[in-house]
């Protein structure tokens, strides 16, 4: 089908939202859009002034076999990872989505902040409800960041699925221009073999006694080998099936950006013989620190420059999956045939056709299950982190059982369930006050009613009470990681003299120690109902959320345009 087509598109906004986006009629193309992960990236190039980028997606089901097993596929135009997004900084962006899975879908834009356009951050329940089967849905919202991002589902279980691909932002104005010749894209993932419309049922029984399930392989761009013998009687299952291979040439310097797309797995990457210096983390610049390897946790990005400045051979890529959760006989799919040790292939362009012998760099077991080294990584740019802090959260992170028996998670003693059929931006906009909402959905109000909201500040302390690691994100804004405590450090608060105030790293996903606390800072800029989440999608099926109101009384001026509100149900429950 050829989506390429000329659309002309109105954005009718209120006056609230003029700041970010016009009251403009624009002609655009718009691309039925495809990518090879292989390739190299190419960068777009500058333009005088911001333009529109227009996508298609096609959301359609396909059997794939992306570790050499075939199931059926969540996917975006027909890829797996879904094809790579790519705009510059102050673009718009719109995405038109054809949503022809037989199931409703949304997408989230992570770690775009959505200023004006909270309702089109995707998650549903919160800013929007699903898009339904045979419907097309458009997101229009415009870019003010750069970096390396990500697009995933926030529908059920489908990221799990295949639901995901990467969003790359250029700044022509990037530091690190001129310090690499080319770049990638790498994605690292875990790869279910069941889809999530057998596993997430089962897991969210009253009866389930395990814990999260257990993964089938890992994936290095959507690529990953499968044991066949383990698979199951009168399935399809490849047991040639190729591994990612990355082609680079002698004496050239590559940028990869590396994103973790994962529903549940930790990974340490390294490259044999190729140590990786560090750029860029979640968007933001740091200035350089190499590593051997590099822990990453669920939705984290990462670019780092690699030189090509060995022998022209092959070359071991090597994604170790740290177990991070507790696994028992009662878990789904405990006795999986999951091979924690995923590889690829650095090939020199030149080299011959013939499996690595390249030796790994010791692994480092301090780095399991956490993120890089905080102090290593020191934003390029001096931080201005604010000052003026206008609310405190205290979020204690903890399991439990509902009556029924079933396992949940809590925040504050409380499991986020969303109302799938009227999201709260909604409800705010329709004058329910946030003290009216239901304990489960887990309001964080805070307002701010300053002229200069930049410098306004909410700072969020994560109290993690549970023996697991949790990478926890923040949609619509990035966040100054101020304290990361320590592993088993014992729950507390921590004194602010032991805040790093003068260059915290700056992410938009952290991962929480077990029984530690962990101090997040950040900007109250950005009036919207915003989700605060563990990334582990497990435990965020289990109510591990909470939902930022942030300055209701702005949000409640906002007009929610009428292709979102038509997207809900009309008899609300």
């Amino acid at each position: 089908m050829n989506f390429g087509l000329i659309f002309t598109f109105f954005v009718l906004i209120s006056s609230s939202n003029s700041a970010w986006l016009d009251r403009r009629s624009d002609s655009y193309e718009c691309t039925y859009v495809s990518s090879d992960i292989f390739k190299p990236l190419e960068p777009l190039s500058p333009t005088d002034s911001p333009v529109t980028r227009c996508y298609n997606l096609e959301l359609v089901l396909k059997d794939l076999a992306p570790d050499g097993f075939t199931r059926p596929v969540w996917t975006a135009n027909g890829q797996y990872p879904g094809p790579i997004l790519q705009a510059n900084h102050g673009d718009r962006m719109i995405v038109n989505v054809f949503n022809k899975f037989g199931d409703p879908a949304t997408i989230h834009w992570h770690g775009m902040f959505q200023k004006g356009t909270n309702f089109y951050d995707g998650p549903e329940g919160i800013t929007q409800c699903a898009i339904p089967n045979n419907v097309t849905f458009t997101y229009n919202f415009t870019i003010e960041q750069d970096g390396t991002y990500w697009y995933h589902s926030h529908h059920l279980g489908q990221m799990i699925d295949g639901l995901k691909g990467p969003l790359i932002i250029y700044n022509p104005k990037d530091s690190y221009l001129g310090k690499y010749d080319f770049e990638y894209v790498m994605t690292l993932s875990d790869w279910y073999h069941d889809p999530t419309s057998i596993l997430l049922p089962k897991f969210s029984s009253d009866s389930y006694k395990g814990f999260a399930p257990v993964p089938d392989s890992g994936e290095i761009s959507g690529l990953g080998q499968y044991d066949c013998k383990a698979a199951p009687k009168n399935s399809k299952c490849n047991p040639n099936k190729k591994i990612a291979t990355y082609i680079v040439k002698k004496g050239k310097k590559y940028r990869f950006r590396i994103i973790n797309t994962s529903a549940l797995v930790h990974y340490i990457l390294s490259i044999d013989n190729h140590p990786l210096t560090i750029i860029e983390v979640d968007g933001t610049l740091v200035k350089p620190v190499t590593l051997n390897t590099i822990p990453i946790n669920i939705a984290q990005r990462y670019s780092v420059i690699l030189d090509a400045n060995q022998e022209i051979d092959n070359y071991q890529i090597r994604a170790h999956i740290t177990e991070c959760t507790p696994i028992d006989n009662n878990t789904l799919n405990f006795d999986s045939a999951l091979n924690y040790d995923v590889t690829g292939i650095l090939k020199y362009d030149g080299a011959k056709d013939k499996p690595p012998t390249s030796n790994p760099y010791p692994l480092n077991t301090s780095e399991e299950c956490r993120d890089v080294n905080p102090n290593l990584l020191k934003p390029y740019f001096e931080p201005k982190v604010p000052q003026n802090v206008i609310s405190t959260f205290k979020t204690l992170v903890n399991f439990g059982a509902a009556a029924s028996g079933r396992a949940i998670a809590l925040i504050n003693n409380s499991s986020f369930v969303p109302n799938n059929n009227y999201p709260t931006n909604q409800k705010i906009v329709d004058g329910i006050k946030p003290n009216q909402l239901s304990n489960n959905d887990n309001p964080l109000t805070y307002e701010c009613d300053s002229g200069d909201c930049d410098d306004a500040a909410v700072e969020i302390f994560i109290i993690n009470n549970t023996t697991d690691s949790h990478p926890f994100h923040v949609h619509g804004h990035d966040f100054f990681v101020l304290y990361n405590g320590e592993n088993n450090s014992d729950i507390k608060s921590p004194h602010k003299s032991e805040f790093n105030f003068k260059d915290p790293v700056i992410r938009d996903v952290v991962t929480v120690l077990p029984n530690s606390t962990t101090v997040i800072r950040y900007s109250a800029s950005n009036p919207g109902v915003w989700l605060f989440h563990c990334h582990i999608q497990w435990h965020l099926s289990m109510g591990m959320a909470a939902q930022l109101i942030e300055s209701p009384s702005i949000f409640k001026n906002t007009t929610i345009p009428s292709d979102v509100t038509a997207l809900c149900a009309k008899d609300r429950g």
